[in-house]
């Protein structure tokens, strides 16, 4: 069975999917260990993110011989926090939210469109922006962040190692938005000068969203300016002044609001017993979760003060 199959059910679908073989594995891991090795790469970054890629799939799984990488379309979250009388919007970027049911709804359609006891998946933890781009699934804007064309980099990427056999390998070097080798607005729009015009790579060890990635007891540095904090995590400076997102970036998924009593209890930050499970159970809908807190909440209700 071959891979073009699955591939066109998850166009169908609304997705968009490459295939690559499993023996570009090495390469990947090359593409990552190069940057490293030439000091592109802060260590920090690297150990927080790349660190825990597994270039290979599990001993259960000796029958794989391709790697599907897949770009599900999603909207930015507007949640909604009460405190001391007031509502507050803010937002959770495209890349967070829904993990689980995303992975659940691509192996639905994978499946549902072979027989399904004849296709074998696992789930493929490696460095997804580096395997779309290769793959060709994506193209990287000058923020370093993965673009679909025509849809923007409103989208969520996930990977599956499959016994399917690849006939089409699309790997290929990575390649540049077109408009981005003229365009300046992301770097103008960044309050941190990540990205810059002296190379292409992005400085992502001064990025607002590796900081506030981190659990709440690592304080941001002094030097990020508090206006600069514009969502509950992540950060939309660059993808909100992008042209190539212009026609998604009013479109939101209400996520859901957070009574002043909530508020309160996430501001504390004493996250114990059947409160915190409870309160954890809410936020993993909207793809966040309690080591997050106080910190960035209260940040942004600082600004509206």
């Amino acid at each position: 069975m071959k891979t073009l199959t699955v591939l066109e059910a998850l166009e169908r679908d609304g997705c968009n999917a490459k295939a690559v073989s499993i023996d570009r594995l090495d390469q990947l891991k090359e593409d990552i260990q190069s940057l490293r090795n030439a000091g592109a790469l802060d260590e920090k970054v690297f150990n927080d993110y790349l660190l825990t890629m597994i270039y290979q799939a599990s001993k259960d799984f000796p029958d794989a011989k391709s790697i599907i990488v897949i770009a599900v379309p999603h909207q930015q979250l507007k949640i909604a926090f009460n405190w001391k009388g007031e509502r507050m919007e803010t937002l959770v970027p495209p890349t967070y939210a829904f993990a689980r049911e995303i992975d659940e709804r691509a192996i639905k359609v994978m499946k549902d469109s072979v027989a399904p006891e004849a296709l074998h998946l696992e789930k493929a933890i490696l460095p997804l922006k580096t395997l779309a781009a290769r793959s060709g699934l994506t193209l990287y804007g000058r923020n370093n962040i993965a673009y679909v064309l025509r849809k923007g980099s409103f989208l969520r990427l996930t990977a599956f190692y499959t016994d399917l056999v690849c006939e089409e390998d699309t790997w290929a070097e990575r390649k540049m938005l077109p408009a981005c080798k003229t365009c300046r607005n992301c770097l103008k729009a960044c309050p941190n000068g990540v990205i810059g015009e002296d190379r292409f790579l992005v400085r992502v060890e001064r990025c607002l969203t590796f900081f506030n990635e981190q659990s709440a007891e690592n304080q941001f540095p002094g030097w990020v300016d508090p206006s600069a904090h514009n969502a509950i995590v992540g950060c939309m400076h660059c993808q909100r002044v992008c042209p190539y997102n212009k026609a998604f970036i009013s479109s939101y998924t209400e996520g859901g609001e957070f009574s002043e009593a909530e508020t309160a209890y996430l501001l504390e930050g004493e996250f114990k017993g059947e409160k915190a499970k409870a309160m954890e159970e809410k936020l993993k809908l909207i793809g966040l979760d309690l080591s997050i807190f106080p910190r960035n909440l209260q940040v942004l209700l600082d600004q509206r003060q």
